[in-house]
């Protein structure tokens, strides 16, 4: 292959030495000394439309010769479909856009690359990372050279109808397609990402979870009881897709608040409850949907958002986000969170730490002071109170739910049990929050 590319050289130099020279400085960059069969249309790509402007900006003049140069050699390599990317209309639009400003040319190469149709999609279940390790990478430019194949073939139109669809379709197939010893590209990707989680400088305390690294690459599927156990989030979807009436200052109607408390059978004190802080349920409940963007205020009513309306729809997508959602906060309190799911898993049938008679409080605030968090308003070791306070929302949401039972938080919750749909839901939760990225490309 290195005599091709020579003789191409050749052949391009006798006709301008100088076209070949920067010909050849120009691959040598994209393949970055790999061999010719690693080239790809979105290498070409990315090299024409943003490493070519932005390494070289003062050199704006020289842009359209580097790529015609290129376009050239790729001809007389007989890679046609490359040299007519470094001649396109596109790629001088690109160019153009950066002389008048860097971020506008970094707009429209991002905006062609996705139009291209060789840059891999998001899939529900996957969200390529900023900061990608080694399987995601191979995976991501893997896919990329599938997709490119599937253009090719003309099973993946792009700006044809529904042609998006037919990319992810592509993408979902690649990615999921088992190798010699039945693991796919997704399942390496997460296997990396659980790993990175857990080993994470930051959060030594995850290090206590490892014996559950392979439950938390499978993640759960929605166990049978999953529509049941959310029947109190949809029941409060289902009051807000009418409009759920608010008090003057943001509370939940006291009427709503009532017959949520007849439905479910929730005990409150006082009974009948006069507000919604009377029901340490439906406090949860309220603050999960809040957090989650599924309910908005509008005026002196909630109402169901775009994202709402489609949870409300769909019992799986309601499960995931309910379970994103329980770990869907920073610092010590995703620590606390991360912690508890972890320690009633591993007290979980299965399992090999199953201390019966352990404060679960208490032995998360022993694993969190070892592992170097400190009270945020102290400054100090977090105290079993101060571990108490923060997990009571999230075992007031699991009790709802029904994941726990034998619940006993605040006098030492010593007896708290994971029911069978609620291993599920902490260990969905986990597997999400492990393997969901830091950031998005």
């Amino acid at each position: 292959m290195q005599e091709t590319i020579a003789s191409a050289l050749a052949q391009l130099a006798r006709r301008d030495s100088k076209a070949a020279q920067v010909a050849e400085n120009a691959l040598t960059t994209i393949v970055a000394g790999q061999s010719l069969e690693t080239l790809s249309q979105r290498s070409v790509q990315e090299f024409c439309w943003y490493v070519l402007p932005v390494r070289f900006p003062a050199e704006s003049q020289e842009w359209p010769f580097v790529v015609r140069s290129l376009g050239k050699l790729f001809n007389l390599l007989d890679l046609p479909r490359y040299a007519e990317i470094c001649t396109s209309s596109t790629t001088r639009e690109i160019l153009d856009a950066y002389v008048k400003s860097h971020s506008s040319g970094v707009r429209a190469h991002e905006r062609h690359m996705r139009a291209s149709g060789v840059e891999p999609p998001d899939l529900p279940e996957l969200t390529w990372g900023a900061t990608l390790g080694s399987a995601e990478i191979e995976a991501y430019q893997a896919t990329s050279a599938a997709l490119e194949l599937a253009i090719a073939a003309g099973e993946v139109r792009p700006g044809g109808r529904r042609w998006r669809v037919a990319q992810q379709q592509q993408t979902r197939m690649f990615l999921t397609q088992p190798d010699a010893h039945g693991r796919s590209r997704l399942d390496k990707i997460r296997e990396e990402r659980v790993r990175d989680w857990l080993s994470a400088p930051s959060h030594a305390h995850r290090q206590r979870l490892l014996p559950l690294l392979g439950q938390i690459i499978a993640g759960a599927e929605p166990p049978v009881g999953a529509r049941a156990a959310l029947a109190p989030v949809q029941r409060l979807l289902d009051y807000a897709a009418d409009g759920i009436g608010l008090t003057q200052i943001g509370y939940i109607s006291p009427t709503v608040v009532r017959e949520l408390c007849v439905e479910f059978g929730w005990a409150t004190a006082p009974c009948p409850p006069r507000s919604e802080t009377d029901v340490i349920q439906l406090i949860a409940l309220h603050k999960l949907l809040r957090d989650t963007r599924a309910v908005r205020r509008s005026g002196r009513e909630l109402m169901l958002t775009r994202r709402g309306r489609q949870l409300h729809a769909s019992t799986e997508a309601l499960w995931q986000t309910v379970a994103e959602g329980m770990l869907h906060v920073d610092g010590f309190e995703q620590a606390a969170t991360e912690t508890l799911l972890g320690l009633l898993l591993l007290r979980s049938p299965g399992n090999h730490s199953r201390e019966g008679n352990v404060d679960v409080a208490e032995e998360a605030r022993s694993i969190l002071a070892d592992s170097g968090w400190e009270d945020g308003e102290a400054g100090t070791e977090p105290g079993t109170q101060r571990v108490r306070s923060v997990l009571l929302t999230v075992t007031w949401l699991l009790e709802t739910l029904g994941c726990v039972v034998g619940h006993d938080l605040p006098g030492g919750g010593r007896s708290m049990r994971l029911t069978k749909v609620g291993r599920a839901f902490a260990l969905t939760a986990i597997h999400l929050s492990a393997t969901t990225p830091r950031a998005s490309i």
